[in-house]
């Protein structure tokens, strides 16, 4: 609240305020972020929508992408640990970025999905398939991009939601902003409190008998800091700041009486100048991560992160655009059995051909060095080619081959006892073919995007078991193919809008080889990698009144390396409504849902019992 304070006594200074009955416009300033698919040619970037955002609202990224992507995210209970798997990947060959600072765990190598509620993000960008060329280390399987945008131009601006809920959900979400034709600011504070004391049979016991899930609470807060300065006619600084706090107790698999907790504490700053003039724009990054996990009150692991970039937008001429980019990272790590630090400077360079009216080609080359070891050298190339556009339709296919990589993680190299510090970067091969559908008129619009792909990932690193303790090895090549498909549309009439959006994931993750004592896994599907994961969901709009209903199906997972014993897939359904009416400048929402309402008994992981059917009540007031 501070900043927005402190911006509101700039905008007085000024003499720039809003009073009741004034509307005051933020004067627009042309420095914008390139869109993620502008040097992506040839792959998927799929954005997922605000009315998708606003009905999960309190809930964390993991709920997200399980319920409204074709991505399948492993998940350990409601609030617990929860990884992301894309095109047959593990969780930690997926780039996790926030405003464009990446915030993979550098110990771990991976994201807690978990630990990021909806709450602190405005926007949700997925790049499908190997994008190492793009963003360096982790981008295997693909990106998730979560951004934070300040309001702009309307002067004062508040709201506050709370939301209640079955199993002891209590959720609450404060937030206010100040802009003017200047500078621009919005203050947000968020908490949630699930005790999640939901019924299960328990499959670890004797009788299978229905129990009271007593040990998987879930307690979070976060505070977010957004500021905007217009500095001259073409320039901008900006600054975010996300602090998040978790404690959670551990829940335990069915038939343990384990009683342990995890507490999490993350601060994440980023600052940015943009500058952009007649065909330039210069983007001038500094961040700082704070990662902090302490286990059962013992164990406490920090992992802090430095980070400072430059990149230049240029253009040459109408058919050559250029980005030019570095970035330097100082990794500080402290954990129970071990200190290390960690440097990484890599460069990049992106060009965009336009070939013809119809064809635009990309390339992306990035070198990283880590610790005076070169990471596989990441290029990659992608081909737009519009193939129709008249009369409302466009249909634009697409092809792309890349590289990709992954280095090893701190606790790869130094973990006591058991790391390697001889370990290879992962890398990865990949292709695919696709095509991106559009029609739009002026009552109906729908976008469908399909991709085949095939990649092969080598030196996958493993921990396996040594005559004293555990130690990671390059052990793995691993083949993986499939297809993706996403789409969405909507249609008008009169004062009806109807949505509709879907999407299928078929995949196949192969063991290519595997070396050692472990030859018996060539030609086996990676565990809780499903073959299958579809999503499709309705919502219909009249006025102040919306109604929604989603569905996926998530289908079979192996749980263990010898594919002899698989979890059943499931299917889960998701209903709700709101209804929103607007007071002068007042506006009150009020909504409700009913999640899993078939009830239906499931396993994410095996011996990890799932909530039945639940409710929420929610309501929101704006000013």
């Amino acid at each position: 609240m501070l900043g927005t304070l402190i911006l509101w006594y700039l905008g007085l200074f000024s003499g720039e305020v809003s009073t009741p009955g004034d509307t005051l416009l933020l004067q627009p300033v042309e420095v914008k972020a390139s869109s993620l698919e502008r040097f992506s040619r040839g792959q998927q970037v799929i954005s997922i929508d605000s009315v998708a955002l606003r009905d999960l609202s309190g809930l964390t990224l993991s709920e997200l992408l399980q319920r409204r992507s074709g991505l399948f995210v492993r998940q350990y209970g409601p609030g617990m640990i929860a990884s992301l798997t894309m095109r047959g990947t593990s969780a930690g060959h997926n780039a996790f970025f926030w405003n464009g600072l990446p915030i993979n765990s550098p110990s771990l190598g991976q994201m807690d999905l978990s630990l990021l509620p909806l709450s602190g993000t405005d926007r949700v960008q997925i790049h499908m398939g190997s994008s190492g060329a793009n963003y360096g280390t982790d981008a295997i399987g693909g990106a998730i991009h979560l951004s934070s945008d300040v309001m702009g131009g309307t002067g004062w601006m508040a709201e506050a939601s709370s939301g209640v809920g079955s199993f002891g959900l209590n959720r609450q979400e404060v937030q206010i902003g100040f802009s003017n034709s200047q500078v621009g600011s919005r203050s947000r504070f968020y908490r949630l409190q699930a005790p999640n004391r939901y019924p299960f049979r328990n499959m670890g016991k004797i009788g299978l008998p229905v129990e009271i899930q007593e040990h998987a609470g879930v307690n979070q807060m976060g505070l977010m800091q957004d500021l905007v300065w217009r500095v001259g006619v073409n320039s901008q600084l900006s600054s975010s700041f996300w602090w998040n706090a978790a404690h959670r107790d551990v829940q335990p698999v069915m038939g343990s009486n384990s009683t342990d907790v995890q507490s999490d504490q993350s601060t994440r700053w980023v600052l940015d100048f943009n500058r952009t003039t007649e065909n330039r724009h210069l983007n001038l990054k500094a961040g700082w991560v704070r990662d902090e996990m302490v286990f059962n009150r013992s164990d406490v692991n920090i992992t802090q992160q430095f980070l400072l970039a430059g990149e230049l937008d240029w253009s040459l001429g109408s058919r050559l655009e250029f980005k030019s980019g570095s970035r330097a990272t100082y990794i500080l790590g402290k954990l129970s059995t071990y200190e290390a630090t960690d440097n990484r400077i890599e460069i990049y360079q992106a060009v965009n051909f336009n070939a013809s009216p119809d064809m635009v080609v990309s390339v992306n080359l990035r070198q990283l060095v880590f610790e005076g070891e070169f990471a596989p050298f990441s290029p990659s190339l992608g081909i737009d080619w519009s193939l129709l556009q008249q009369n409302g339709h466009q249909l634009t296919g697409k092809v792309a081959g890349a590289r990709s990589f992954k280095v090893p993680t701190l606790n790869d190299r130094f973990w006591v006892p058991g790391g390697n510090p001889d370990l290879k970067s992962e890398n990865a091969l990949s292709g695919e073919l696709g095509f991106l559908y559009r029609y739009t008129d002026s009552k109906y619009a729908w976008e469908t995007r399909v991709s085949y792909y095939d990649m092969q990932v080598d030196n996958w690193i493993l921990w396996l078991p040594g005559d004293v303790y555990w130690s990671p090895r390059n052990v793995r090549k691993v083949s993986s193919h499939g297809m993706d498909l996403f789409f969405s549309g909507h249609r008008q009439s009169g004062k009806w809008k109807t949505g509709l959006s879907g999407s299928l994931s078929l995949n196949q993750a192969v063991i290519l080889r595997s070396d050692g004592n472990n030859i018996h896994e060539i030609g086996k599907i990676l565990p809780y990698t499903p073959g299958t994961k579809a999503q499709l969901g309705l919502d219909v709009h009249r006025e102040s009144l919306q109604f929604f209903i989603n569905g996926h199906r998530v289908g079979q997972r192996f749980v263990s390396i010898d594919n002899q014993s698989a979890l059943a897939g499931y299917q889960l359904f998701d209903t709700g409504w709101r209804y929103e009416r607007a007071f002068n400048r007042q506006v009150v929402s009020l909504g409700f849902q009913v999640n899993n309402f078939l009830n239906t008994r499931y396993e994410v992981l095996r011996l990890r019992p799932m909530p039945g059917r639940n409710f929420e009540l929610n309501i929101t007031y704006k000013l």
